[in-house]
């Protein structure tokens, strides 16, 4: 099928979802693929969800149905789709929904994949005793994938979760501290935790990340957390942290706590740096200051 450029794929789509040809409403939505991800554009595949709900009501099982034969299709992008409409019906098949998200969430596509995470948020946010239980043990599932979503979900998910939700889902993420998976990694202490918890509850961010174990790459992950923007909005409670942080002699921590320690000195340079210029003489954190002075000393900040 030829892609449609001229937004003609709206009605096409419109008209195969009235007759109840989602076969062929899938074909004219994958007709937007993007040579990018292989999928639609992301406001495309929203106006297609958007569609669907208008034509078969908010939340009903006409709804559910085809968001599930959708996230049931071989495409990708139709994946998608169903996961955007899925998210807010867990309620409907709570089983089904879940599996639905977990089959995604280790989908071999990275856009998907995100899809999958976002819907997961979309279940902790609005269901969180009845999903807990599933973050739980997809924290520890056997694929990286999945682990990676646990995390990412949970994150995402802090803005809206009470301190005693957020305070159970990073009891529930510690294990992925040490996870020695590198797509984990890469989205657990920047990402899941300086990027949602820490904006959500920065005292509690705190206290969890201080009782951290001393495994290299929990510590790596606690410095990377301290590298997130949101930081420098909430250092007061984080300057323990950082101070034992500074410390740590391993390479990969020492490098982490540099970039953190940058990022920091050039949001708020006025907290940040008289605090760097008291590590000076401290022989356990003096190469923070060796570090910081080279970097940004030549331009009269140190």
């Amino acid at each position: 099928m030829a892609t449609r450029t001229d937004g003609s794929w709206k009605g096409d789509f419109a008209a195969e979802i009235e007759r109840g040809g989602w076969a062929e409403a899938i074909a004219v939505l994958d007709s937007q693929k993007t040579g990018h991800a292989g999928t639609p554009r992301q406001a495309v595949k929203l106006q297609a969800a958007k569609i669907m709900s208008r034509h078969y009501g908010e939340g009903t099982a006409g709804l559910y149905d085809a968001a599930t034969a959708f996230a049931g299709s071989e495409s990708e992008g139709a994946q998608e789709v169903g996961l955007v409409l899925l998210g807010p019906m867990f309620g409907h098949n709570p089983a089904n929904v879940t599996d639905i998200i977990l089959r995604l969430a280790d989908s071999e596509n990275w856009e998907v994949r995100e899809w999958a995470a976002s819907a997961l948020r979309r279940v902790i946010s609005e269901n969180f005793a009845a999903i807990f239980p599933t973050v739980r043990e997809w924290a520890t599932h056997a694929s990286p994938n999945v682990r990676r979503a646990a995390a990412v979900a949970s994150g995402s998910a802090a803005g809206s979760c009470t301190e005693e939700e957020c305070r159970m889902l990073l009891e529930t993420l510690t294990p992925l501290l040490e996870d020695d998976d590198p797509y984990v990694r890469k989205n657990m202490g920047a990402f899941a935790i300086g990027g949602g918890f820490l904006k959500a509850q920065p005292a509690l961010v705190a206290d969890w990340l201080s009782r951290a174990s001393d495994h290299p790459r929990a510590q790596w992950n606690a410095a990377m957390a301290l590298s997130a923007a949101e930081a420098a909005n909430c250092l007061e409670p984080l300057s323990g942290l950082l101070e034992q942080l500074a410390a740590d002699e391993r390479t990969a921590v020492r490098r982490a706590v540099y970039r953190a320690v940058l990022n920091l000195a050039k949001r708020i340079p006025e907290e940040v740096l008289p605090r760097i210029e008291g590590w000076k003489d401290d022989p356990a954190r003096c190469h923070v200051y060796a570090h910081v002075k080279e970097k940004m000393g030549a331009s009269g900040n140190l």
